[in-house]
């Protein structure tokens, strides 16, 4: 039985949802899609023929599984309350509300119509950073006490630099400052369109100390243009007390006491005269398989992104069906509390500490 999967929203976000169903046509499909302007309906009927609506109650009744909610975080709690109300099970945007209060209104959501509901964070699942917490559990780098996230930003950094300490909810101190730089913009969404020099922006750059109540620090540094930017790189080093990862190179000590450097590497097929296809099948560490792609041996082209994109949908089905969580709402909440702390804290100029919210108690 395909999982039907319904979407709110048309935007670029959704486009790169629908493209991983689309890859998993065998086993999930887009059961609806409601749009609002007019263009984004005729553009998405050429696409999606009579599965798209413009009224809520009609697109309700078309059927999901589940119904993806990709809207800007200013509707997306209306949306999220609509669906609860009629037993949907809700797969949300991030962030899943509008500043602290909605984040408890969605919280509040839940307990009162004992709702399903997850968040769309799937940066966690992608495989560098599943390899990266693998080498963790596995105790690689002893206990990890600190780390500098220069990869992600916002509320997708916060849940990995969670991750990584092992911190939990703990509370925490957030000192932030934000700077400014130009820099020539020449890549974004729209893919390289490589204009000639002279075409500068103003890059935002965010740099955080984050100190939890155990003592464990997240170093946080992303700006604006990193994503897309090849003049801005992105860059992860964990330290812990028996070794260290620096974006992809690792250090600790293996069984006989002595260093052992090496890298985190990807075997990917399709390149150099190999012909079983285009995918990353898994990366490793020193000989030592340290992340398998669940999707290798099936048909599909994705890339890492993609790759855990299709973890968040399965794990949605597997929730709806009754399994537990991949990424509880509780966690987006926090994740996003804590990105929400940082920028006040640019704003306000001075430290602020975090209090426990009442999804973390």
């Amino acid at each position: 039985m395909k999982a039907r999967i319904g979407f709110i929203g048309s935007g670029w976000r959704a486009h790169c949802y629908m493209r991983v169903v689309k890859e998993f046509r065998h086993r999930m499909e887009v059961s609806g899609i409601l749009v609002h302007s007019t263009g984004s309906a005729e553009q998405m009927k050429l696409e999606y023929p009579g599965k798209v609506e413009r009224n809520l109650e009609k697109f309700i009744e078309m059927g999901h599984d589940f119904v993806m909610v990709l809207v800007p975080k200013e509707e997306v709690l209306g949306y999220i309350e609509e669906l609860m109300k009629k037993g949907i099970p809700v797969l949300s945007e991030t962030p899943p509300g509008n500043g602290v209060e909605e984040l408890e209104q969605c919280y509040n959501l839940k307990k009162k119509y004992n709702a399903k509901i997850q968040v769309t964070e799937q940066c966690f699942l992608r495989p560098y950073y599943q390899a990266v917490l693998t080498l963790i559990k596995e105790g690689r780098l002893g206990n990890v006490n600190n780390m500098f996230m220069g990869m992600l930003h916002d509320y997708h950094a916060m849940s990995v630099m969670r991750k990584v300490l092992g911190v939990g909810f703990e509370n925490c101190t957030i000192d932030a400052r934000d700077y400014f730089f130009p820099v020539h913009y020449h890549c974004g969404r729209e893919g390289l369109h490589g204009e000639s020099a002279g075409n500068l922006v103003n890059d935002h750059r965010k740099r955080a100390d984050v100190v939890f109540e155990s003592g464990k620090v997240g170093f946080y540094d992303f700006s604006d243009e990193q994503y897309f930017n090849y003049f801005r790189t992105r860059h992860l080093n964990v330290r812990g007390e028996l070794g260290e990862i620096c974006d992809y190179d690792t250090a600790f000590l293996n069984e006989n006491g002595l260093p052992s450097l090496g890298k985190i590497q990807r075997d990917e097929r399709g390149q150099y005269e190999n012909l079983e296809g285009c995918t990353l099948r898994s990366l490793f560490n020193n000989g030592r398989t340290i992340y398998v792609n669940p999707y290798w041996k099936e048909d599909v082209r994705l890339n890492d992104d993609e790759i855990a994109m299709a973890c968040i949908l399965d794990g949605m089905k597997k929730y709806v069906d009754g399994d537990e969580e991949i990424y509880p709402l509780e966690e987006a909440l926090q994740d996003t509390y804590l990105h929400l702390t940082l920028d006040t804290s640019i704003k306000e100029g001075r430290p602020l500490v975090t209090t426990t919210r009442i999804w973390a108690k």
